[in-house]
């Protein structure tokens, strides 16, 4: 059998037929139709069992079945070839009954056979094509003497399509060169991940898309072994729970794989593959390692190119990838029936992988050994450099793994311990292992763990209550932490001195100092430091308000840093943040809601904190949250949030200027647009504490009096400014300044004047990339902006984002669409997601954002269906 679910033609019968296999039959494969269609002679399928090559075969000679002679082996005919595909021919439609009357099947010379029968379907005007589905399955010495001899008979109106499962069958030699031969293997033949959708579709399989993308990895496409995994999963019916280890625990795909590819195997070849089943990729020295034998890196190879089951890859294809699903059936026979065996073979692992130099590998082997010395061992050589490299997770892992007595008898464990934590903003628990480092003293300890100490000291300060009252840059200066040996070390010390210099509102010199660390990772080759300096330059941006240069920074990092890393520590948290913080000021509030949720939800530890790192993160979120549900409409205890993250912002919080200044603004200008005097003056007279001599004091003692038209007053508070006696903590407090010189120039008939510090403003607002100062702006510069569209040149595309959050013009007239808005309302009746909009017009998602926020202004519109409904009755829609 060669497909899951059903037998080839049989030939005993011999009769033409298709041979349908559902449920492998219900993909079309139009891909791999056109490949064959594209072949006048022979066509050559070699795949292990189950990978649908009768199938294949079956539905590309669907509707031409009479001119196809197929035939296969079974257990009664194995040695007669030769009289197999007489037998075959006479029984084809194509070849008129009693034509080949002359041929016996006992005809021994190949070649005179064949001319003779070339002359014969010559002179009848038949052309066949000729199937042997399963060629490996006829004796060697049938198939070694007849099938060179079809293939090398160019005169012979035959066309060949030959399947088997061991690629030393057929040797198509020179035919490669002419071009005469398709070849498809298990790679073409396997299915994709839109495949299984498919397939999953028509079965009735309901799975979730996490389930589908794991199902195409740990099958890596084995169509057969797809379709005995999907009627599992059909059963099981939860397209939410994780999808396990399906060759584990699918009997029917165990036993699968059991009959089709383990029976088939050598003793030998069992051995390696079982052997060899611990690692993902092993290469032949390390086979033969694990495998005691010296001949296991001979036998993959075979397995490689004869077999099709294992890969070879790298330079050179010195390197081996056993196929998943076989890589899991030997596990998973390992740990059920040898589980000893099986800790052995990853205790092997780890200690090769250890000499050979790969740490990583070497600790995830010892975990899985369960072998507590050999786990304490590697994380104690290797861990601060894993962490350096951003193997967090697996670092606390094996911490995890230890017992508490393990960690009592090593400081550096402990240390290593406290620096995994420190990673994953878990300061709490980095802290108890600091205390157990600290009761763990040795009397002269090695430099690399006085490094390690202070690094770990100097990056937990910030996130202790007590902060403050610690020196992160004595605790590495004492340890000269930035002459050490170890480059990781060097470079995570520069990110606590960045780190520093925020803390003090020296941007510049942070700037510097994450500009000298990333020399030092490149240098290194060590992406994920990268990611990490990127990160930190990102905040030092954000911190000034340049929201711009915050997100580019943010992008370096989130490209540098691992899926794994950015989750486990600081960048989930972090950009979270940072997102939400530009989503507010480029005014999108629902997506700056949205991200400061993630933000809060992955604080963690940090949470709880009432200074330090965490608080601030805390406050910042919940800063954001008050004035996104402000702008999204959503007055109910918005000023209420904002004052109570103000009253959390001490004299000594961390980041306490730059946090003080951004809440002033805009709680101030909320308080003030709401009428809430009261509230306004509180927050005045707090600011006038925290950030004395500063833009935004100026600010905030200008927006009173210009609220109550005292225009003098307002102005005269502004002038320290513009004489540049004070200057913003945040860039974005500009903005801000021309909103509210714009609003006074327009009050007192100065227009011309406004229109200059509008064009300022959107300047600005352009270079910062951010919207909201504008887009909260009094209503008479809002009608401004309206007036003067279309003449702001480069900034034109700010003006009509900015247009589209305000209502149209009170006289109730629909502006006109532009073509390409035309466009983009057409596509609005359908439920393409925006993303699929911009797909279909070739178009970038935020310029089909744009547009769509420029269609709901032009027609008035708060929703799709509201723009919809609107676009019918103006006409816009037919």
């Amino acid at each position: 059998m060669d497909d899951q679910g059903g037998t080839r033609p049989d030939l005993l019968s011999l009769k033409p037929t298709a041979a349908p296999r559902l449920p492998l039959a219900l993909l079309a494969r139009s891909r791999l139709m056109a490949k064959l269609d594209c072949t006048a002679e022979t066509v050559l399928i070699c795949a292990p069992a189950g990978y649908g090559k009768t199938v294949l075969l079956s539905q590309w000679l669907e509707g031409r079945m009479h001119e196809v002679a197929w035939l296969s082996p079974n257990q009664h005919n194995r040695d007669a070839l030769w009289p197999a595909i007489l037998q075959a021919l006479r029984r084809c439609p194509a070849i008129p009954a009693g034509a080949l009357r002359q041929f016996s099947g006992l005809e021994e010379v190949a070649v005179d056979a064949l001319a003779d029968l070339a002359r014969e379907l010559t002179d009848i005007g038949s052309t066949v094509r000729l199937v042997i589905d399963g060629v490996d399955g006829f004796a060697p010495e049938e198939r070694d003497y007849w099938i060179p001899a079809l293939l090398n008979q160019p005169s012979l109106p035959i066309h060949l399509a030959l399947a088997y499962r061991n690629s030393t069958v057929v040797d198509p030699g020179p035919f490669r060169l002419g071009g005469r031969v398709v070849e498809l293997g298990s790679k073409d033949l396997a299915f994709t991940l839109d495949d299984i959708n498919v397939l999953a579709a028509k079965t009735t399989t309901l799975m979730g898309t996490h389930q589908l993308r794991e199902l195409f990895r740990q099958t890596a496409g084995w169509p057969a072994c797809v379709v005995l995994a999907l009627r599992y999963l059909r059963e099981a019916a939860d397209p939410e729970s994780p999808l396990g280890d399906v060759a584990a625990n699918n009997r029917q795909l165990s036993d699968y794989l059991d009959q089709q590819i383990h029976r088939t195997l050598s003793d030998e070849q069992r051995h390696v593959l079982s052997s060899t089943s611990v690692c993902r990729v092993v290469v032949a020295a390390q086979a033969n390692a694990l495998a005691g034998q010296r001949n296991a890196g001979s036998i993959l190879t075979s397995l490689a190119d004869d077999r099709d089951l294992v890969e070879s890859i790298g330079s050179g294809r010195k390197a081996f990838l056993v196929h998943p699903l076989i890589r899991a059936f030997y596990k998973a026979e390992l740990g059920r029936k040898e589980p000893d065996e099986l800790l052995a073979y990853n205790r092997l692992a780890a200690q090769w992988h250890e000499r050979a130099g790969e740490p990583e590998a070497a600790l995830r082997h010892a975990i899985d050994a369960m072998d507590n010395g050999l786990i304490a061992e590697v994380l104690e050589r290797h861990g601060a450099a894993l962490l350096g490299s951003g193997e967090v997770l697996q670092v606390r892992r094996a911490v995890a793994a230890l017992p508490d007595a393990v960690f009592a008898a090593s400081r550096k464990l402990c240390v290593v311990a406290a620096l995994a934590h420190v990673e994953s903003r878990q300061p709490t628990t980095a802290g108890r292992y600091m205390a157990a480092a600290n009761r763990n003293r040795a009397d002269d300890p090695p430099p690399d763990l006085r490094e390690l100490q202070a690094l770990a000291k100097a990056r937990l300060a910030w996130f202790s209550d007590g902060w403050k009252d610690q020196d992160p840059q004595v605790a590495l200066d004492n340890a000269a932490l930035r002459s050490s040996r170890q480059s990781d070390v060097r470079i995570e010390a520069r990110m606590v001195k960045v780190t520093a210099a925020l803390v003090e509102g020296k941007y510049g010199a942070a700037e510097t100092e994450a500009a000298a660390a990333l020399i030092d990772a490149a240098e290194a080759g060590n992406a994920y430091l990268a990611g990490k300096v990127y990160l930190k330059l990102a905040a030092t941006h954000s911190m000034q308000g340049q929201l711009r240069l915050a997100s580019e920074f943010l992008r370096l990092a989130e490209d540098n840093l691992p899926a794994q890393a950015w989750t486990a520590g600081a960048g989930r948290s972090v950009g979270a943040l940072m997102h939400a913080s530009s989503a507010l000021l480029r005014a999108e509030p629902a997506e700056a809601l949205q991200f400061a949720a993630t933000g809060i939800t992955e604080l963690g530890q940090l949470g709880s904190s009432s200074k330090g790192a965490g608080a601030a993160m805390r406050t910042t979120l919940d800063i954001i949250t008050a004035c996104a549900h402000l702008d999204s409409g959503d007055r109910r205890n918005a000023l209420e949030g904002m004052r109570q993250a103000r009253l959390r912002v001490g004299k000594d919080h961390l980041f306490a200027q730059p946090l003080a200044a951004c809440i002033a603004v805009i709680e101030h200008t909320a308080a003030l647009a709401l009428g809430h005097t009261d509230h306004a003056r509180e927050v005045l007279e707090w600011a006038e504490e925290r950030i004395p001599g500063t833009g935004e004091l100026c600010l905030l003692r200008a927006q009173g009096p210009a609220g109550i038209s005292r225009f003098d007053a307002a102005t005269e508070r502004l002038r320290p400014l513009h004489t540049g006696a004070v200057k913003p903590l945040l860039e974005w407090t500009r903005i801000h300044v021309n909103v509210l010189e714009c609003s006074m120039a327009i009050r007192t008939g100065r227009r011309a004047m406004g229109g200059k510090l509008l064009e300022e403003a959107l300047q600005i607002a352009g270079e910062l990339d951010v919207l909201r100062p504008l887009a909260i702006a009094p209503r008479e510069v809002i009608d401004l902006l309206v007036e003067r569209a279309g003449t702001y040149g480069a900034q034109e595309v700010l003006a009509q984002r900015l247009l589209a959050l305000h209502p149209p013009t009170d006289d109730g007239r629909t502006q006109s669409l532009t073509p390409r808005e035309r466009e983009v309302l057409m596509l609005l009746p359908s439920h393409l997601s925006q993303e699929q909009m911009a797909t279909e017009l070739h178009l970038s998602v935020n310029t089909v954002k744009t547009h769509i926020r420029l269609i709901y202004s032009k027609l008035g519109a708060g929703s799709r269906h509201d723009a919809v409904a609107a676009a019918y009755k103006t006409g816009y829609l037919p």
